[in-house]
C-alpha cells in the first residue's frame, strides 16, 4: 500500500493541479484521509489522467 501513496504523491507534485493541493500535503505528512477526502482524490487524479 505504501508503494501506491508514495506513487500518487509522485503524480500530484508533477501536475500542475495538484503540487499546491491540501490533499497533497496530507499525503505527505502520512494523515489518513477521511472518506470524503479519498473521494476528493479520485477526483483529482480523474482530471490529472
Amino acid at each position: 500500500m505504501e508503494f501506491y501513496k508514495r506513487l500518487i504523491i509522485k503524480i500530484l507534485e508533477k501536475s500542475s493541479v495538484g503540487s499546491d493541493n491540501r490533499l497533497l500535503e496530507k499525503l505527505k505528512s502520512g494523515y489518513d484521509l477521511t472518506q470524503r477526502e479519498m473521494n476528493e482524490l479520485e477526483e483529482l487524479l480523474d482530471s490529472i489522467l
